[in-house]
């Protein structure tokens, strides 16, 4: 069972005949309060304790006088390059490779993502020798082809049934 050991702030001072010690039961149940020897002499129990400092934050003001700085920064330009076509240069020919494919539009009319409309454009099949010409007018969706022919004048350098040829083209 635990115990409370109470003293007197007046025998804490005292000599040890005098000194008398009081054990108060912790447990509301003990119904016998026990007992102990009143502590030697040689060791008396004080219990100090510090004093209460106030700890009061510093508050640090700095002024500047320095005037604002203005940094001004050049960002490289880039280049990004999402498809390799050649350069387009006026007096010459291009000249590239790329699929060729049909659908349904008037003769000696094609599309393709990336020609400038009114291009001129000579679509050659290797495998047979075949050319043809046509003009951009409209855009070809898909960027994997190079030229959307019209129909007739995809028959000309291939059999429909083969539905895209690996051509040359030249503008």
């Amino acid at each position: 069972m635990p115990l409370l050991l109470l003293q007197n702030g007046a025998d804490a001072s005292a000599t040890a005949d005098r000194t008398r010690a009081v054990a108060v039961p912790v447990h509301a149940a003990a119904s016998t309060p026990v007992t102990r020897p009143p502590a030697p002499a040689t060791h008396p129990v004080v219990i100090a304790s510090a004093p209460v400092r106030q700890v009061v934050p510093t508050t640090t003001t700095t002024t500047s006088t320095v005037p604002p700085t203005t940094t001004t920064s050049t960002v490289p330009p880039t280049t990004t390059t999402t498809t390799t076509r050649p350069l387009l240069v006026a007096g010459t020919r291009a000249q590239t490779t790329g699929q060729v494919t049909y659908y349904d539009h008037p003769a000696g009319r094609c599309a393709s993502p990336w020609l400038p409309f009114g291009t001129v454009v000579r679509v050659t099949n290797p495998a047979n020798g075949a050319t043809v010409t046509c003009v951009v007018d409209d855009r070809e969706a898909d960027t994997a082809r190079s030229i959307d022919l019209a129909t007739t004048t995809f028959a000309e350098i291939a059999p429909l049934s083969q539905g895209v040829v690996d051509a040359r083209l030249s503008w």
